[in-house]
């Protein structure tokens, strides 16, 4: 008895001992990672002071100790990969974004930047489509709480935008394509119009949104789409030249002169001073469809349209302004609304 006894005295003590050295070896290993964690935080804390001061090279030095002792901190990453971004070093700047999804895979903005310099910098398309759909299919836990947090408005906002930069992507992959592959540069752009159309689901009165949907239909030879888009576009931002200007194109090839011109007018006069490049070639197109519609006898009727879609300035109320006379808020909004007016939408409206 005593001998058994004894013997299963051994095997508690060594099987106890066993457990001490597994436990001991654990335990030494947690205690180096959470002292590595720990500084690996502080580090984190130096670079996110140097890169809010915009010392730039302090917080890369401050970022890289910190993830060497704490890799799994992905805001470090984030904006590791932001300040590479600002160096231009795209390479590095996608590894970094990389390594933030590594370590929280449904990180949205590391995705989505990701996805920019993917497309924009480095001309890799395919993973940037690749990134912005992964933000439109993750599922986040949504919460609102009045007055405390609310999450959902900014979730649906990135949805939004993935959307919109997907449609980039499709559209500049459709544009590196030689001429040749006119098919597959329609399927693309019918792609770019799908994801667009999405991201207008959600946003309807952005003006990128709206003008690149227009853009994308008018290349697709859709011109009635192209057109509500374009008026869509106009509206919602009435003094940007490049839709009046497209729109104004259009309406010239769909053999609309009197609309092209009114269009062709606002993209001259808005693009006056800040784009003179740009300027010139407007006013030499709108030469040409005057010219053109002169010629068939309606020079009457351009006059008359130009006269009722001007705002008369002399009616409005004048201030003087550093000795220059100036219209007033009042003027200026009578101008604003004249430029979002869309003279041919009716144009373009479904029967």
């Amino acid at each position: 008895m005593g001998k058994l006894l004894s013997l299963i005295m051994k095997i508690f003590f060594i099987v106890l001992a066993i457990f001490l050295i597994y436990c001991a070896t654990i335990g030494r290993e947690f205690g180096i990672k959470q002292v590595n964690k720990i500084m690996g935080m502080y580090y984190v804390h130096v670079g996110d002071e140097a890169y809010r001061n915009n010392n730039m090279q302090e917080a890369v030095d401050a970022y890289q100790n910190g993830l060497n002792l704490f890799p799994e901190h992905y805001e470090a990453w984030l904006n590791l990969g932001n300040i590479y971004v600002a160096y231009e070093d795209y390479y590095s700047a996608a590894q970094a974004y990389q390594n933030a999804i590594l370590a929280k895979e449904n990180y949205t903005l590391a995705r989505m930047n990701l996805g920019i310099i993917s497309a924009e910098k480095l001309g890799d398309f395919d993973s940037a489509i690749a990134e912005y759909q992964s933000i439109v299919d993750s599922k986040h836990f949504l919460l609102s709480i009045p007055f405390v947090f609310d999450n959902k408005k900014s979730e649906t906002d990135n949805k939004a935008i993935a959307y919109y930069n997907m449609g980039r992507a499709y559209s500049q992959k459709a544009f590196y394509l030689p001429q040749n592959k006119k098919k597959e540069k329609k399927e693309l752009l019918g792609q770019a119009a799908v994801a667009y159309e999405k991201a207008h689901e959600i946003t309807k009165n952005d003006y990128d949104i709206n003008y690149n949907l227009a853009l994308t239909y008018h290349l697709l030879g859709d011109y009635r789409k192209a057109g509500q888009y374009y008026c869509k576009a106009i509206e919602a931002s009435p003094m940007h030249y490049e839709a009046h200007y497209n729109l104004g194109l259009m309406l010239k090839h769909l053999n609309q002169p009197k609309y092209a011109i009114d269009e062709l007018e606002k993209a001259a006069v808005l693009s006056s001073g800040k784009y003179s490049t740009h300027s010139k070639y407007i006013f030499d197109v709108l030469s040409t469809v005057t010219l053109e519609y002169q010629q068939k006898g309606e020079d009457k009727s351009i006059k008359d349209k130009i006269k009722i879609n001007e705002p008369n300035i002399q009616e409005q109320p004048l201030i003087l302004v550093n000795g220059k006379v100036t219209a007033t808020d009042e003027a200026e909004v009578a101008i604003v609304e004249n430029f979002r007016k869309c003279m041919s939408k009716e144009l373009f409206e479904v029967n």
